[in-house]
Order: C-alpha cells, then structure tokens, then sequence
C-alpha cells in the first residue's frame, strides 16, 4: 500500500507540475512582447521608410532594433517586410549587393504566402541588379517576373517590369530593344490609366529616340510627358520633360528654341532644389551659347555649372563639364586653363571608356547566353525531326501505292479546279477593277470636297475682311460725322436743360454704336493681326478675352523668328479663338492656357482648360458648325489634331506642317 501510495504522490506531483508549467507558458504567452509588437513593429516600419528620406544611417539604427525584434516573430510575413525595408535602406545607401541579399530573403518567404508580393520583391532584386551594372542578371530576374505577372494578370506589375527591361537594354546601348520594351510598358501603363507612370513611360520612350538621334521622336514623345505632368501638376516630371526637349532641339541646332526650353527647365529645377537636374540642365545651356559663340553667356553657364562639381559624382556630368570648360577656354585663348582641363577631361574619358568596355562586356555575355540557348533548341529541335522522318520513312512505300491510286482521281479533279479556278480568278479581276473605279471616284470627290473647303474658307476671310473694312472705313466714318454734326448744331442753337440731357443721352448712345462697331470689326478681322503677326494678335486676343471670371494666359515657345503666310495665320488665328469661345462658353472654365510653339516648319496648338469635361467620342459625331470648323480648318492646314477631356479639364493639341513664307 505504501509504494502504491508513493506512486500515487507522485503521479499527482507529475500532474501539478505539468498545469503549472502550462499556467506559467500561458501567462508568458500572454504577456509576451510579441502581441505587442505587431503594433510597435509596424511604427518601426514605418519610421524607418520616413528614415530613409533624409538618413539612411538613422533608417539603418531601425532596421536594428527591427532585425533583434523579428527573433520572436511568429508571423512570417512581419519578418518578410523587415528585410524588404532593409533591402531598400541598402539600396538607397547605394550597397546594391546588400540590398539584392536583404531583398531575396524576403522572396523565399513571399514564395508560399503572397505571389504578387513574391513578385514585388523579385522586381526589387532585378532593380538592385541593374543598379549595380549586373545586366544579365537583372535581364534574367526582370524575365522571370514578368512571367509570373502575366499569369497573375497583374497589369501595373507587368508595365513596371517591362519598363525596367526597357532601361536594362538602355544601359546597354541596345536602343532598338529599349524602344520595343519601352512601348510595351506604355500599352500596360494605359490599360491601368495611371498618369504619372504614363508620363514617366512617354519621357523614357523620349530619351530613347534622342540617344538614336531622332531628334522628331523624341520631342514628341517628350511633349506628350510634360501635357500629362501639367495636367496632373508634377513638377518634376515638367521639368524633366522641358528640358529633354531643349536637349532634342540642340541635337538639331535649333538652338533658340533649346535655349527657351532649357531655362524653362532649369527655373523649375531650382523650385524644386534637384541639384543634378540643375547641373545638367545649366551645362546643355551652356554648350548652346557655346555653339552660339554667345562667350558671355557660355561663362555665366559654365561657371553656375561648377558649383555641382564638388556634389555631383556621375561621370557623364564631369565629362560634359569639362568638355565645355576646355572649348570655352581654347575659344577665349586661354591656353594654359584649356590644357588643365583637357588633362581632366582625358582622365574621365578614360573613365568613362572602361566602363563602356564592361557594358559591352555585359551585352557580349547576354548575346552569347542567346546564341547557346537558341543552339541548344534547335539540337533538340533536329533531334526530334530525325525521330519525325525514321516513321516517315517507314510508312513511305504505302503512301506511294495509296498515292498511285490517287493520281487519276487527282488528275481529274485538276482539269475541274483549273476551269474553276479560270472563272473565279476573271470574277475576281472584274471586282478589283470595280472597286478600283470606286476609290478613284472617292479619292477624286475627296479632292473636290477639298478644293470647295478651301474656296469657302478663303472666300469668307475675305468677306470677313471686306466687311470689317467697310463697316470701320465707312459706317465708322458715317457715325464719327453725324457726332461732329451734333456737336455743331449745339454750338449753333440754344438748347433748353432738359433737352440737354437727352442730347448728352445721344451723343453717348453715337459713342456706343461706334464702340460696338469698332469691336465687331476687331472680331471679323482684327487690326493686330494684319499689323503685327500672330503672336501679338493671340496676345491681344487672350488679353481682352480675360475677365473676373475667367483667366486667359498665352505662353510663345520656339523659334519667333520664323515668319508664316498671311492666310495661314488667320486660320490659326480662328482655330484658337473657336477653342477659347468653346471653353468659356461650353465648358464654363475659369481658367485657359493657350500655348503657340514654332518651329523652322511646323506649329503646334495647345488649348488646355479646367472647365466641364465631354465625352471626346460623342463630340466627333456632332453636326455642330464650330467643331466643324475646327475641323475643316485643321484638315485645310494638313495637320493633326488630338483632344483629351476627363470630368474635369480638357486638353486639345495641333500639329501643323506649315511651309515658312
């Protein structure tokens, strides 16, 4: 009894230690940190992405702590987030290796938990990749994602992706291929209708065309990013764009027109307090007034260019700062300053060169890895056709029986098909030659609807033009004397107080009369216009149009210099004044910015408001005349036009191909 008692005791010490253990596990558990945490996790979180900001030392202090903390995590996805905020921090600090590292670990956990996070992360691990001038890994990364994307669906995903192999084969000088991965982000970019990525992707496409040297492209693409930018009020992205474009018109030498875009570009720039913006921008102005021989300007440039020198570390910025101290320098004369910075400029163009050579290094591997990948399928392929032609071969004598038997029903069947076919081909020739007829007769109406157009158009200017003529030279004349007539007879005769107000009443309605007059002559065909040119016409206009209610601004870019025909400046003229009077009166906007951009032989139209938006679709089916009249104007021109409205705020964009006069 007493062992069975002690095992008894025993037993029951067993039980009590194991419920105090569970009470002490339980209230541990309870008291943990780690529910804690979670809260104070996702505020270290969130400190360390406001860190990185403006330190990433302090960003790195955090990332500690977070690091010490995910010890006791039992949520896998708070872990994956501490080494995705550490793979960033890394990456701004420029350690790209690190941040790679920091940012696969987060890959393995994503893998089995969340599949467009495990994309987001391997989209950071091609990024750090491509950072850090390790192209052919990025390629391989940036392929694997975007086939995962393309499974998942994943649009916006896919646009990033597509847009960061685009600038892998950038880097790599390899623009055909940047320009192809280029667009393929902007057709994903549009589906998702993000307009900050849009213009981002416009801008890229852009850069491209310049490094080809299509300087055309490249403005227009560029353009299109700065619209977008405007419209959404990134000033960053307006001026990134502008002064691309001021790039693009140097590389043809138009270099008014660079120089009007580049110190647009640079004000902003200096708003903005982007200082390797700046510095770039301030050394393609100075290269303009270089090419200019403006001596003056050039220093003025060159010299606010300096001041980033000691900040600025790209290599490409050094090279062109220098370039342009030394050709100001052998310019002025000054040959010791020319021969202290040409030793620079060697010494950074030796520079540059090596890491050339890598990149071509970089782009030979990438090749090589595609020319044995391809030799590798076509040895499966041939492999697989000599399997294909050993049972072709085995079944070969039967088929030449079965094709013996054949030949006289086929035979037969030729002479039919021929015959057939001899009707069908003459049916068919008859048919072309119909439809043939019909193109000419439309192409022939076309040119008729044309030629009646311009006759119309031409004929009302010139009513336009008579009747303003006549109304301001003979009714004005008419009115101004019947004033001075009586004026005269109230010299002449004694008129009582009470009449006198009624003839001051007259005098001021004649005043009225010749004040509409003049006015309505200004309309038909304004004074400005005929005396001064367009720009000051479109000033005048813009200037009188404004009111307490609604704003007009007009901005002139481009080359004022150019001179355009008479008769196709008051087209252009009443093409803006149709928009304006469409804006105020239709869309009630309050504000209107009119823009004139001329070129050696082109112009371009921008009419953009903050007032109601339309649906652009329905608008293009109206019979109303005034978008008619755009239209036909427009189409009289040979130009292109491009209409953008949203609920709010609407956008039209001309391009016209004008022959200087």
């Amino acid at each position: 009894m007493t062992g069975n008692h002690n095992k008894s005791f025993l037993s029951f010490c067993k039980m009590t230690l194991f419920v105090l253990l569970m009470i002490i596990r339980f209230v541990a558990f309870a008291q943990s940190p780690n529910k804690i945490d979670v809260a104070q996790i996702n505020l270290l979180l969130t400190s360390a992405r406001k860190a990185m900001d403006t330190s990433t030392s302090q960003a790195f202090i955090i990332i500690g702590k977070l690091k010490q903390l995910s010890a006791g995590f039992t949520t896998d996805t708070l872990t994956a987030k501490v080494f995705t905020e550490e793979g960033y921090c890394n990456f701004y600090a420029g350690n790209y290796k690190k941040a790679a590292s920091a940012f696969d670990s987060a890959s393995m956990i994503w893998k089995d938990v969340n599949q467009l996070n495990y994309l987001k992360s391997l989209n950071n691990i091609g990024n750090a990749f491509m950072y850090n001038s390790e192209y052919n890994k990025a390629l391989t990364v940036f392929f694997e994602t975007l086939k995962g994307s393309e499974k998942i669906n994943n649009n916006k995903l896919s646009g990033q992706i597509l847009n960061n192999i685009g600038l892998v084969y950038e880097s790599l000088e390899d623009y055909d291929n940047a320009l192809s991965y280029g667009k393929k982000a902007l057709a994903k970019k549009i589906i998702v209708n993000d307009s900050l990525s849009i213009a981002n992707s416009y801008g890229n496409i852009g850069n491209v065309f310049s490094f080809k040297g299509m300087a055309d492209s490249a403005i227009f693409y560029q353009r299109q990013s700065y619209h977008i930018n405007l419209l959404i009020h990134n000033n960053p992205g307006m001026s990134n764009a502008m002064g691309n474009i001021g790039n693009a018109y140097m590389q043809i030498n138009n270099l008014d027109s660079a120089i009007a875009y580049l110190k647009e570009a640079i004000t902003l720039s200096e708003k903005l307090g982007n200082e390797e913006n700046n510095a770039n921008f301030l050394n393609h102005l100075a290269k303009c007034y270089l090419k200019k021989n403006d001596m003056v300007n050039a220093k003025k440039y060159i010299l606010l260019s300096n001041k980033y020198v000691n900040q600025i570390t790209d290599k490409e910025f050094l090279q062109d700062n220098y370039r342009l101290m030394y050709e100001y320098y052998k310019k002025t004369g000054d040959t010791r300053q020319a021969f202290d910075y040409l030793q620079k400029l060697t010494a950074i163009n030796d520079s540059v060169f090596t890491q050339k050579i890598n990149i071509q290094n970089e782009k030979l591997a990438i090749d090589y890895e595609y020319k044995q990948k391809n030799l590798q399928d076509r040895l499966i392929f041939q492999s697989q056709l000599n399997d294909a032609e050993k049972k072709i071969t085995a079944n070969r004598t039967r088929l030449i029986m079965l094709l013996l038997l054949l030949l006289l029903a086929a035979s037969l069947a030729i002479i039919w098909y021929s015959r057939s076919k001899l009707l069908k081909k003459q049916n068919l020739i008859a048919l072309q030659n119909a439809s043939l007829q019909e193109q000419k007769i439309k192409e022939l109406e076309n040119e008729k609807q044309l030629l009646a157009s311009q006759a119309v158009m031409k004929g009302q200017e010139e009513e336009r033009s008579r009747l303003a003529k006549d109304l301001h030279d003979g009714l004005g004349g008419l009115l101004t004397g019947v004033k001075h007539s009586i004026i005269n007879m109230k010299d002449n005769f004694s008129i009582s107080s009470a009449n006198a107000n009624s003839f001051e009443k007259s005098l001021n309605m004649i005043d009225t009369a010749m004040r509409e007059l003049r006015r309505v002559a200004q309309n038909m065909m304004p004074e400005a216009l005929a005396k001064f040119g367009l720009a000051e016409a479109l000033k005048d206009y813009c200037a009188s149009s404004c009111t307490d209610a609604v704003k007009i601004i007009f901005q002139l870019y481009g080359d004022n210099e150019v001179h355009i025909k008479s008769d196709d400046e008051i087209i252009i003229y009443r093409i803006i004044q149709e928009l304006v009077n469409n804006a105020i009166k239709h869309a009630e906007a309050t504000q209107i910015m009119v823009q004139l951009v001329k070129g050696s032989d082109w112009v371009t139209i921008s009419v953009e408001d903050n007032g109601k938006g339309f649906d652009v679709n329905r608008m293009n089916k109206t019979t109303g005349s005034g978008w008619s009249n755009i239209k036909s104007r427009v189409n009289y021109l040979k130009g292109n036009i491009d209409v953008k409205s949203q609920s709010v705020g609407t956008s039209v964009n001309i391009e016209i191909k004008i022959p200087q006069s």
